[in-house]
């Protein structure tokens, strides 16, 4: 075990392979879930539309996509 800084807020806290805290991941998964049942539900929508309806920052929508690619 390490101590790293959360890539999204940036506290300190102890991770063996982890890149964010418990509560940054946490916020993340739930924020994840938001885009992936919009898009279900939109399967037509541009990165605009995801970001206008469902709150979640541009910067995590395209990192979701990239993960998903």
């Amino acid at each position: 075990m390490t101590l790293s800084n959360c890539e999204a807020c940036g506290k300190v806290f102890i991770t063996q392979y982890e890149k964010c805290c418990k509560p940054c991941a946490q916020l993340l998964l739930i924020e994840s879930h938001k885009v992936k049942d919009f898009v279900r539900s939109h399967p037509g929508a541009t990165l605009i539309d995801v970001y206008h309806e469902t709150g979640v920052s541009l910067k995590t929508i395209k990192e979701l996509i990239q993960a998903n690619e």
